[in-house]
């Protein structure tokens, strides 16, 4: 009632010449304007004194919690990125070169098989042994050519997927991890988008076992690896970024054949 009558003034002009006064009301767009800015106002006053009446004590609680999980986060973190410098100046201490035929003709990982320019896991791997014939890289068939269009569901399986299903390289470079071009990584090394890095799980000591960007390792594969571990927000982040992890397996060696800087799958370990 108090802004509408407010909103409702009216202005006096200039007396006439016989003393009486001019008046008219305020135009209709002044009026809208006045009652936006006011219903504005009282909209603040209500959120501040539903903020002042939470209380001191539960905000300085909550405040606490963060700061715990946080502190915890970043000595966790510490540790792990304090590991990873470590590991590369030191090397990783074991064999590096993977065991690979390197004269069956094969350009990819033992476990694997080469197919449109790619490496994929072998089909008999992925089927148990019953569709050993790769034809794309979702299906896999009983036959090297399926003739017999009556008989295409029995004679071919298939299994969709991007990166996933039967389009996966071979498991010794990682779980559900994309074909690549020929050639294999080191030993202590994983595949991440076709180049070779440092597993996660030895750089970390095994806190952050799980590559999630070039020079990121997680504690998982969730959401949780979008967010830095002890970062300021109260969030549960779980990754960990930092250029240590963004190295390959032979650091420490001082050999060519073995570099220490990330890299292509190298097919002088899987031919000769």
């Amino acid at each position: 009632a108090m802004a509408y009558a407010a909103d409702v003034e009216w202005s006096a002009h200039e007396e006439s010449s016989d003393g009486s006064e001019d008046l008219e009301l305020r135009p209709p767009a002044t009026r809208t304007l006045r009652v936006a800015v006011l219903g504005a106002i009282a909209a603040v006053v209500v959120v501040c004194c539903v903020v002042a009446r939470q209380g001191a004590a539960p905000a300085a609680a909550r405040a606490s919690a963060v700061t715990n999980f946080n502190s915890a986060g970043e000595a966790e973190a510490a540790a792990a990125l304090a590991a990873a410098d470590k590991v590369e100046e030191n090397g990783f201490g074991g064999k590096l070169t993977p065991n690979e035929h390197l004269h069956d003709g094969n350009p990819c990982n033992d476990d694997e098989e080469f197919f449109g320019g790619l490496c994929y896991e072998r089909c008999a791997v992925l089927t148990g042994g019953s569709h050993v014939y790769r034809q794309s890289p979702w299906t896999c068939c009983n036959q090297a050519t399926c003739s017999n269009v009556f008989k295409l569901s029995t004679c071919c399986r298939h299994n969709m997927g991007m990166c996933s299903g039967f389009d996966i390289a071979g498991m010794e470079e990682g779980s559900k991890v994309c074909p690549h071009n020929p050639g294999a990584c080191l030993a202590d090394e994983e595949l991440f988008l076709d180049v070779c890095y440092m597993k996660c799980s030895l750089l970390t000591n095994g806190e952050y076992p799980y590559r999630t960007a070039s020079a990121t390792c997680c504690k998982s594969k969730g959401i949780g690896c979008w967010v830095e571990d002890g970062a300021k927000d109260g969030l549960d982040g779980q990754a960990i970024t930092s250029s240590s992890l963004a190295v390959g397996g032979g650091c420490g060696d001082s050999h060519l054949s073995t570099p220490c800087a990330p890299h292509s799958p190298n097919q002088t370990l899987t031919e000769a």
